[in-house]
């Protein structure tokens, strides 16, 4: 991925995980130097009087870039759709077979032939408590390990929702394709089970923009009423941070208030993650961000010597996350047990 500031750049698509991603993020970073305040979203004014002219051999490259574009869009229907249609076409039959198999009274002894069959002349070694879905994908998809694993974590999923054979192939069409659904579905599983990471993730941008806050030279006083629009519960602990001010533009430099407003806890956090949905996902790499914004703090010489101290404090506290190492998409072939 390409995170805004271009410090950080991966050569290679990320894997589905959400840890792989994050570990990912961390290469090519120099952790020392780390400038989480370049992820802060900055206005740039667009100059609409600009006109381009574009020359003859300009003209010529789009032209020739616009034929290449319709020769995609035939491929893209006659071969990549088409074989789109017919994989999952062979996941629905392999799905049914599975759940002919799960439902027959000799359930056990079909899959113990089916594993024996995989074993004695394929190589190929299955668990002894793996689904029907899991047996009958290695058994048809034997050459690739990983689109194996991906498809039958996409029949495990229509097989948890109920989802009809013939249904299979428009749904995996809906979700995008197979890894798309699969993306999905790890996501889903990930509320289920609370999101911790996202929600230390949202922590750790609202403190940046706090610290932003404290440390920003732009004051400004403001006289009139601020609308709450969540009252805090008695002995909430979780108040809000933040007044978000909405302004009408005039022109030039000139704009007018319209409101101001405290959004409360829950509300203030859906704009953090907003406004900070460029920075990294990786924990480690926001709180190296955070801390090396904070080093700053302290040898600014134009800020508050009692702040400068704090900052000083705070640094000595260990971090709380630990960097993540990349892990490969198969640790280890499946053995029987």
């Amino acid at each position: 991925m390409q995170l805004t500031n271009g410090a950080i750049k991966t050569s290679a698509p990320p894997p589905p995980l959400m840890n792989q991603l994050a570990a990912q993020e961390l290469e090519g970073v120099d952790l020392e130097t780390f400038d989480l305040s370049a992820f802060v979203a900055t206005g740039k004014t667009k100059d609409k009087t600009a006109v381009a002219t574009l020359a003859p051999e300009v003209v010529n490259f789009v032209k020739e870039s616009e034929e290449l574009f319709k020769l995609g869009e035939k491929f893209e229907l006659e071969v990549v759709q088409r074989g789109h249609q017919s994989l999952y076409e062979l996941l629905a039959s392999i799905y049914g077979l599975a759940l002919r198999i799960e439902e027959s009274p000799q359930k056990d002894k079909i899959l113990d032939a089916i594993r024996k069959d995989m074993k004695d002349n394929h190589e190929i070694i299955v668990k002894s408590n793996s689904t029907p879905i899991n047996v009958m994908v290695k058994y048809v998809i034997r050459t690739d390990k990983p689109a194996a694993t991906r498809y039958a974590k996409v029949l495990t999923v229509a097989r948890e929702e109920n989802l009809s054979v013939v249904d299979l192939p428009a749904y995996i069409t809906r979700r995008g394709g197979v890894s798309q659904a699969q993306e999905v579905e790890s996501v889903a599983l990930a509320k289920k089970a609370g999101d911790k990471s996202t929600k230390e993730r949202t922590v750790l941008i609202r403190d940046f923009f706090k610290l932003i806050g404290e440390t920003s030279k732009n004051n400004f006083q403001f006289s009139g009423d601020v609308n709450v629009h969540t009252a805090p519960k008695e002995n909430d602990t979780e108040a809000s941070s933040f007044c978000v001010f909405i302004a009408h533009h005039v022109s030039g430099d000139q704009y007018k208030m319209i409101s101001a407003n405290d959004l409360g806890k829950s509300w203030e956090d859906n704009l953090v993650k907003y406004l900070g949905k460029g920075m990294p996902s990786n924990l480690y790499l926001l709180e190296r961000g955070i801390r090396n914004y904070k080093r700053s703090v302290s040898l600014d010489l134009t800020q508050p010597e009692s702040l400068r101290k704090e900052m000083e404090r705070q640094l000595l506290t260990p971090m709380k996350y630990k960097q993540t190492e990349v892990l490969e998409m198969e640790a280890s072939d499946d053995k029987d047990e």
